[in-house]
């Protein structure tokens, strides 16, 4: 039987994710389980949850989860970056796979980001990018142009966590396998 992962927030939980969860279902077998790793009260913003996490708990069960944990508020506070690695670090040992949202769910394409971010030229390339005072994003984008690597890649939110993601699996050599889904449109407006 397979494991999946889902690191999630579930602020609050919609047809979207239900949808996720049944993806994965057919992906990885009926018989597959479901672990979702959920922010607590506080969510990756800073911002208190709408909803009462044990009530986004019930509701993730009840739409096919089969356990819930909480993670940790250091892990759901953290940027982008600390969020992915906080929880690929708390599922890898129990998942076979993490399944994400992306704008852009080729699997291929965010690894190969995920690989550039950690390639040593990518840390000269950003400060070149940065000294020409470019945002932290902007020049993140023209750092892996630079490289050859598309950077409008990490220009949606839910791809740049899923790079994220791709980029934790990689760094803490885990035998997670990334599962990407593609998602449309954006909740964070």
């Amino acid at each position: 039987m397979k494991i999946t992962g889902i690191i999630c927030e579930y602020n609050p939980l919609h047809l979207g994710h239900k949808k996720q969860m049944e993806r994965i279902r057919s992906i990885q077998g009926e018989s597959s389980g479901i672990v979702c790793l959920m922010s607590g009260n506080f969510v990756q913003r800073g911002a208190p949850a709408i909803v009462d996490k044990s009530l986004r708990a019930k509701a993730a069960i009840l739409c096919g989860a089969d356990l819930v944990l909480e993670m940790p508020v250091t892990v759901s506070l953290s940027s982008a970056e600390g969020f992915a690695s906080g929880g690929v670090s708390i599922l890898s040992p129990f998942c076979d796979a993490l399944c994400f949202g992306a704008e852009d769910a080729d699997k291929a394409s965010l690894l190969e980001a995920a690989k550039a971010l950690l390639d040593p030229q990518f840390s000269d390339a950003l400060r070149t990018e940065l000294s020409k005072g470019l945002s932290f994003p902007a020049a993140r984008q023209a750092a892996l142009e630079v490289m050859g690597i598309d950077g409008a890649l990490v220009a949606q939110p839910n791809n740049i966590l899923a790079v994220e993601y791709c980029k934790a699996i990689l760094q803490q050599n885990c035998a997670m396998e990334p599962l990407p889904i593609t998602r449309v449109g954006s909740y964070h407006d």
